[in-house]
């Protein structure tokens, strides 16, 4: 019997390629599957980040997430979806004595050869390039190295968005090829500052290898601007990577307004205009439509369902629905 994990997996396989134009993966062959794995993306787009990764690697992951995530309602689902609270400064720095827990259960991970999901760049951001990471994920893994028998694998993720807050467009994953840790190691046991890095630094250049636009540099709007258009989005990831800032004309950028969608769900689409009305953090907006949608369309199918059931009938209220579900379809998956 399919366990949780992979009935969800299942589940965001479809909805996420409905939400997304096209989703394209790139190295996913050079991934192992018979070692631990520590797999670091970039983050750029809030929960919706994991929520691609997760899907669309080849191995069950286990998820390390900012811990303020973590309530009282919300822990039982984050357990059961295989998700461990991280502890920052902005935490408190009393709460930074519990990472020493948490790196615990990671190693017992590792030793069972399974694989973890940590954002090396510490905090979500709506730019393109990589940021600067943290030391955290090259400190878990050269601890974790130490205490296990199997060579733990580092494989950088990147993670292109045509556009971070509109639905209908492209994204490209980038698995990146694999770091070895226990290279690392001697020079972590002689100097743990330049061991932790070196291995830093690695990850880094990784990372970088995997983004169409690797840092942020004085041409950076302007080469975001050309490459990041609607009619470069059949491009492979080699050829978007050399372009140049005005290679090409840039052109403005159009969404769909996906207008039968909107009429025959009107009260879904209305709820996330208003709730992303009053989010400033932007990066969340996509995220935000995702989920939401995935929640509010089934309830509003159900609910005109009932009413429709009730006035004219079983036949008309099925008719009705199905439009509904077939205009979204449409719209967003087929619509391209």
């Amino acid at each position: 019997m399919p366990s949780f994990y992979a009935i969800l997996k299942f589940f965001f396989h479809f909805t996420l390629k409905c939400y997304f134009r096209k989703i394209e993966v790139i190295g996913i062959e050079q991934v192992p599957t018979d070692s631990p794995l520590l797999i670091t993306p970039n983050h750029q787009n809030a929960f919706l980040d994991a929520f691609l990764v997760g899907t669309f690697s080849p191995v069950p992951l286990h998820f390390l997430t900012r811990s303020d995530v973590f309530t009282w309602w919300s822990r039982p689902i984050m357990k059961l979806v295989n998700m461990m609270p991280i502890y920052r400064i902005r935490d408190g720095y009393s709460k930074l004595s519990e990472n020493e827990v948490i790196f615990k259960t990671c190693e017992e991970i590792f030793q069972k050869r399974k694989s973890i999901l940590m954002f090396a760049e510490g905090n979500h951001g709506e730019h393109h390039y990589l940021r600067s990471i943290t030391k955290g994920a090259a400190r878990l893994a050269l601890q974790s190295q130490l205490m296990i028998e199997d060579e733990l694998k580092i494989v950088p993720v990147g993670l292109n968005y045509f556009d971070h807050q509109a639905s209908n467009t492209k994204v490209i994953i980038v698995f990146g090829k694999p770091i070895t840790v226990s290279e690392f190691v001697e020079s972590y046991k002689k100097s743990s500052g330049v061991g932790l890095n070196s291995l830093k630094d690695e990850i880094t250049d990784g990372m970088k290898s995997t983004l169409i636009i690797p840092e942020h540099t004085e041409d950076y709007e302007a080469l975001k601007n050309t490459v990041f258009q609607k009619t470069n989005q059949d491009l492979p990831f080699h050829v978007l990577r050399k372009l140049k800032a005005n290679d090409r004309i840039v052109l403005p950028k159009t969404r769909s307004k996906h207008l039968i969608a909107k009429v025959l769900n009107p009260i879904p689409f209305l709820v996330i205009w208003k709730v992303l009305n009053g989010v400033k953090d932007i990066v969340f907006h996509s995220s935000l439509k995702f989920s939401i949608g995935l929640i509010l369309f089934p309830i509003w199918w159900m609910v005109v369902f009932l009413i429709l059931n009730g006035l004219f009938g079983i036949i008309p209220a099925v008719i009705v629905v199905l439009l509904m579900i077939l205009s979204l379809l449409v719209s967003y998956r087929w619509l391209k």
